[in-house]
């Protein structure tokens, strides 16, 4: 017997199977939709690699993407491009702009790595995602900001550098173009470039048709700027501003300088803000020659350039440290809001090349003066509140021209503060006189001064300063040793003999000390004081390598050990300031 199926049976299954057959042609029609979205973006890297006078080499890497007229990609929302890792002890600042715009920013994640070991990378994000299909296209430049890739070779620079962009992708093709130093002159290097003359600068150009991703080829070239180019570590800069509540803006900085190069260094030329004028300068031993400015008449529209003359020139590895005094036109960066309202608007450091490992930052603001945090576009670092005056300090570490250094600060100060001070010092002054008056009964019998020899005044002056010098020049060695930029042995020969040194100085100045205190009262005055701050600097000194331990040792946290680090530096810088004034008194009477 026969089993037929019913219709009503068959109808369903038909159905289904009709179904199935339709959800297959749609997932077919999907893959097909997104293998096609996938078509490779067109890009094109354009490198222009800029030699700062001072030795920051400057990488500028334009990104263009791109697809032809029939290619459709999602849309991009970041891209990751970068170097080799090797030189990412030599990067000090990265950012990412528009091409079009170079203020308009964009978000740059630094050390994210490109998928692959052996490569630092760098992920820039785009504020929206960017449509580039069907011929669009976009730009975007990433700056690298690289440091100690220059090095004197045989009387020559040598710059070593990554010669191409590191991409996650291929790109063609690539365009390289390395701008020299003014007044430089290309001698050799590892690959082959066209060159050209703009004004007083070679052109260095390279292309390269067809740029594989993950590129990591390094390359190298030598360039002769002898008496044209600065290589030269600036490990600390202090700028001191100072506001009185008579309209007075007075300033001094501070620049510890290395220089690098295998040329003496006889002088360098700082730039100063606009309006700066009275400039002078002074290093630990006295005044120095007076700068030579340019514009020579204040002008508060320009930049004042000052040419400091060393004492003596420097040669490779010798450092030095100088002060330039100055002053600014009050109202040119102090406005005044409201009745009680005071706003100064300045730039941490401003028209200079080079990197500035530490930058330290104070503003003294007027007797009576309070700081407005509310107002001000950042907040200091410390504050020192004095019995009338208050000072703010700002740290800034690794500070390059490319950093955002503009800052304001708001104070608040009632007016009748400029009087203060006048009537005080009066007060005091007619205080003291009748004092003197009612207690000064008899005039008491002077003290026998032995007369000093000017040969022991110039001994002692000589001899402390050299000692100065030897400490520094142990100072230095030992940061360079520390760094790896001397071998061990020679650090070990030089360290025995700056002791050596130092041991002789020492007997040499207990003797004129003890021949200066017999002289009498007023030079063993001096002689005590001398002594009081240098045991006090030995204390900072002390201090600063301890806490340094501790946060090495993460005992402290870094607001912390900011903190006290700052209070210690200052602390150090007053007492060395002590010890320049006394051994300038000595040195007035020698003349």
């Amino acid at each position: 017997m026969k089993v037929g199926r019913s219709p009503s049976l068959m109808l369903p299954l038909l159905l289904f199977f009709l179904l199935f057959i339709a959800s297959l042609g749609a997932n077919v029609t999907t893959v097909g939709a997104e293998t096609a979205a996938t078509d490779p973006v067109d890009i094109l890297v354009d490198r222009r690699i800029h030699i700062q006078n001072g030795g920051l080499v400057v990488i500028n890497d334009t990104i263009s993407l791109s697809t032809q007229i029939n290619e459709t990609v999602e849309p991009l929302q970041s891209f990751s491009l970068g170097f080799p890792y090797e030189y990412s002890s030599n990067l000090v600042y990265c950012f990412a702009h528009n091409a079009s715009n170079p203020n308009a920013r964009l978000e740059a994640a630094m050390d994210t790595g490109l998928g692959r070991v052996g490569f630092y990378g760098v992920g820039v994000a785009f504020p929206s995602p960017i449509n580039i299909s069907y011929g669009g296209s976009y730009n975007f430049t990433v700056t690298f900001v690289f440091s100690d890739l220059i090095y004197p070779s045989e009387g020559l620079f040598r710059l070593e550098f990554p010669m191409y962009s590191s991409l996650t992708e291929d790109a063609s093709p690539c365009n390289v173009t390395l701008v020299l130093p003014p007044n430089a002159e290309y001698k050799e290097s590892s690959h082959e470039f066209n060159t050209t003359t703009i004004d007083s600068s070679q052109i260095l150009n390279h292309a390269k048709d067809h740029l594989e991703s993950y590129a990591r080829e390094s390359a190298w070239l030598t360039f002769d700027a002898v008496g044209a180019f600065l290589l030269i570590d600036i490990p600390e800069v202090r700028r001191d501003l100072t506001l009185d509540e008579t309209g007075g803006f007075s300033v001094s900085d501070t620049y510890h300088i290395i220089n690098k190069a295998t040329a003496a260094l006889p002088s360098i030329t700082i730039g100063l803000p606009r309006g700066a004028y009275d400039v002078s300068a002074r290093d630990a031993t006295g005044s120095l020659e007076k700068p030579e400015v340019e514009p020579q008449k204040k002008n508060v529209t320009l930049y004042t350039n000052a040419t400091v003359t060393f004492r003596n020139s420097l040669t490779i590895g010798q450092a030095t440290e100088f002060t330039l005094d100055y002053r600014l036109p009050w109202e040119s960066y102090v406005s005044q809001q409201g009745f009680q309202d005071f706003n100064l608007t300045f730039t941490f450091l401003e028209h200079f090349d080079w990197i500035v490992r530490k930058l330290t930052v104070s503003i003294t603001l007027p007797n009576g003066a309070q700081f407005v945090p509310d107002l001000s576009s950042m907040d200091p670092d410390v504050v020192n509140e004095g019995i009338f005056r208050e000072e703010l300090v700002f740290f800034l570490y690794n500070v390059t021209s490319f950093h955002d250094l503009g800052f304001s600060v708001t104070y608040r100060y009632l007016v009748f503060w400029a009087s203060f001070h006048p009537m005080l010092f009066a007060g005091i002054f007619v205080l003291a006189l009748f004092g003197i008056t009612f207690l000064w009964r008899a005039p008491r019998p002077p003290v026998p001064v032995i007369p000093v020899s000017m040969d022991v005044l110039r001994g002692f002056v000589d001899a402390y300063e050299e000692k100065r010098k030897v400490r520094l020049e142990l100072e230095t060695i030992e940061e360079q040793a520390r760094r790896g930029k001397i071998p061990r042995r020679r650090y070990r020969v030089r360290r025995r003999t700056l002791e050596g040194r130092l041991s002789t100085l020492a007997r040499d100045l207990a003797d004129l000390r003890e021949k200066m205190q017999e002289a009498g009262p007023k030079y063993a005055g001096i002689i005590r004081m001398i002594e009081v701050a240098e045991t006090e600097l030995d204390g900072l000194e002390e201090s600063i390598r301890r806490i340094t331990f501790r946060r090495q040792r993460k005992e402290l946290s870094l607001e912390t050990y900011r903190r006290l680090l700052g209070e210690y530096h200052r602390k150090r810088e007053r007492a060395k300031t002590t010890i320049d004034g006394l051994l300038l008194r000595l040195r007035e009477e020698i003349r």
